[in-house]
């Protein structure tokens, strides 16, 4: 049973408190016997310790005598439960435990409650304590001072009373050795030694993809959307919880880690279909001439009228070649042909036609620029990885095609070697975390860098167990990394971390010894 029971009281005037009166389940805690000045004459209050490995809450009855006189006594009911682990209706469960007791081992005379004689019996207070659920405390835990004369005065309602125990571990309460819950009716006629509020809302950081998000939850009810808008090569996505949600663990992509006060939130945004541009090719553009389309007939009679042109051309306006005459030697003043200069057959073989030049330096610089790749042939464009991958003063061209080729291979082992990360061992998962910054352009990059982030904590985790650490919070902690590895899709990790904590208290204490493996 984790909840224990121990009820001391003054049942005879000389034997004190010394002797449980009812104990149930393990008795080794302490109660103090104390007077509790600062209580204003309050006849019932509860007290909170909040131990190392417990937390004990007692609630003390001052108007009580012993059987043999009408001396003033005190009744102590102490319930002790495990630190990690939370009784759900923590203040309904004394109350009931409380009535219990006067009701079957008390009398009443009005003003008064008084022991009776004889031995009480144990087994209502079983029943009571196990109709209440047990489970596990999910936050942060606090430890009182060891110095229990320092004590802390809290006057609040009743249901604030129990509101506070539904959350009872408060920062506040480890500078105190006793924290005092003492009932009233309107609280601002008193002063409490702690300004705290019942009921708190704690504040969960969101990250996405392993980024933190800016935003928080507090109220455990109230949902939040979060979206990744729209990319050039994405859809938007977007998911919507509340912190009660994000502890179901059937919500895919999500875990929560109470402790710490974050929920973690994996989103993978949906690829866009690539739409290939469409080129009419010649074979196209024949097919679509013989679908019985006008236009073909109007470029058969501009191509004939062209020929026709050029026949016309060449028929009667080209020049033509004179055959040279053997004649004697004269001045060329005295021909008037050459005097008119008309087709200078050795001007046309010397000389360049600038029309023809211009038409041939057209013909191989027009018509649209080939556009830049992206396979690395292009050295204006390189990448981060490969001007990391490129410090060797062997590798040649920083566009070097074989190491861009041999990165993209080593990032595809890498992520493979990741996704099985249960099989790797520490030595060569730390070899991929040095490296695992080389590969921020390659697709899925953030995914891969979020995995390796979080198995690079599991690793730093585990590598520095040992015996101290206790086995509630080793267990806590193993719990919360399998969620997250889950929440990753790392589903062998997670199995592997579950083995740890499977088992009972040996199995878990044997666990926490191998440190130099998942």
């Amino acid at each position: 049973m984790a909840v224990s029971l121990k009820i001391k009281g003054n049942k005879r005037t000389n034997e004190g408190i010394g002797n449980d009166l009812v104990s149930i389940g393990d008795n080794r805690f302490p109660v103090i016997d104390a007077q509790y000045p600062g209580t204003k004459g309050a006849t019932d209050f509860i007290v909170i310790r909040h131990l190392h490995d417990k937390s004990v809450y007692t609630i003390v009855c001052k108007n009580v005598t012993p059987c043999d006189s009408n001396r003033e006594g005190t009744l102590y009911i102490s319930v002790s439960v495990p630190v990690k682990e939370h009784v759900a209706g923590l203040f309904n469960m004394l109350i009931e435990l409380q009535n219990a007791y006067k009701s079957t081992c008390m009398t009443y005379d009005g003003t008064m409650y008084h022991f009776m004689a004889r031995n009480d019996i144990a087994q209502p207070f079983e029943k009571i304590i196990a109709a209440h659920k047990v489970s596990h405390y999910p936050y942060k835990t606090v430890a009182t001072s060891d110095d229990t004369t320092s004590m802390a005065y809290l006057f609040m309602t009743p249901e604030q009373i129990s509101d506070l125990l539904n959350d009872p571990m408060r920062g506040e309460f480890s500078r105190y050795g006793q924290v005092v819950l003492v009932p009233v009716s309107d609280p601002s006629q008193y002063v409490s030694t702690l300004n705290i509020p019942a009921k708190i809302w704690r504040s969960y950081k969101i990250y996405v993809n392993g980024r933190q998000t800016g935003q928080t939850l507090s109220d455990p009810n109230k949902t939040v959307t979060i979206t990744l808008p729209e990319t050039a090569s994405h859809e938007s996505v977007s998911a919507t919880f509340s912190i009660a949600q994000a502890r179901d663990t059937r919500m895919p992509g999500i875990a929560v880690d109470d402790e710490a006060q974050i929920i973690y939130l994996n989103m993978q945004p949906k690829l866009k279909p690539v739409v290939k541009p469409t080129v009419e090719t010649s074979e196209l553009t024949e097919k679509r001439a013989a679908s019985g389309s006008k236009k073909p007939y109007i470029l058969i009679a501009a191509g004939t009228i062209a020929v026709l042109a050029v026949l016309a051309y060449v028929l009667f306006f080209s020049p033509k070649e004179e055959k040279p005459q053997k004649h004697k030697e004269k001045a060329p003043i005295e021909t008037p042909k050459n005097q008119d200069g008309d087709n200078n057959p050795e001007a046309a073989l010397d000389g360049d036609n600038p029309d023809e030049a211009k038409t041939d330096a057209d013909s191989t610089g027009g018509g649209e620029e080939t556009p830049e790749t992206t396979d690395g042939k292009n050295p204006k464009e390189t990448t981060p990885s490969d001007k990391l991958l490129n410090q060797d003063k062997d590798s040649g061209n920083k566009a070097n095609p074989d190491v861009k080729a041999k990165l993209l291979e080593d990032y595809n082992s890498d992520k493979a070697a990741i996704n099985k990360a249960e099989d790797l061992s520490f030595g060569l998962f730390r070899k991929i975390h040095r490296r695992h910054t080389n590969y921020d352009q390659q697709a899925g990059y953030l995914e891969f860098k979020n995995k390796v982030d979080f198995i690079n904590e599991v690793v730093e985790y585990i590598s520095g167990l040992n015996e101290k650490i206790s086995s509630s919070d080793y267990k806590a902690k193993i719990q919360s990394l399998a969620d997250k590895a889950g929440a990753l899709g790392l589903s062998g990790l997670k199995a592997k971390l579950e083995q740890r904590i499977a088992g009972g208290a040996g199995d878990i204490n044997n666990s926490k010894k191998i440190n130099n493996k998942f």
